[in-house]
């Protein structure tokens, strides 16, 4: 099992992005990179990670853990406590009702230029669910 926001874990999501033919449907039409960032939280021992993936016309050109610049470079960027990454890795939060809840915050680019896109985005979350993830000690109960 792979932790996730991890730069592993990141290249396991764009394989298993890039080997989902649902996926390359429904994203079709995506272009631009997302950050997708857990906020630290020092008092449950949890850092602050994130993953930037390049998606592209159903496909992902690029994952890895995310560096200096790469909000920059982002269209969308997506950021949460541990327990809502937790959530939407289980199935228990729906991507979009958590963003349109504020559980999920959009910090880079609009609900409306994202609307377009909601199948791609629900797919991105869904692919990531069938990863062999472990989560790091604390994420759930914080």
């Amino acid at each position: 099992m792979t932790e996730i926001l991890t730069d592993a874990w990141a290249k396991a999501w764009a394989e298993a992005l890039n080997a989902s033919a649902s996926y390359r449907g429904v994203a079709a039409s995506w272009e631009g990179a997302v950050l997708v960032t857990v906020r630290g939280d020092p008092g449950h021992g949890i850092e602050e990670r994130a993953v930037f993936l390049d998606l592209w016309h159903g496909g992902c050109r690029e994952a890895r853990a995310a560096r200096p610049g790469d909000l920059d470079a982002a269209r969308y960027a997506l950021t949460a406590d541990a327990s809502t990454w937790a959530g939407l890795l289980s199935g228990a939060l729906d991507p979009m009702s958590a963003v349109m809840g504020g559980a999920l915050d959009l910090t880079k680019g609009s609900v409306a230029s994202l609307f377009p896109h909601l199948a791609a985005a629900k797919e991105l979350v869904a692919v990531a669910r069938l990863l062999e993830t472990s989560l790091p000690p604390g994420w759930a109960a914080s």
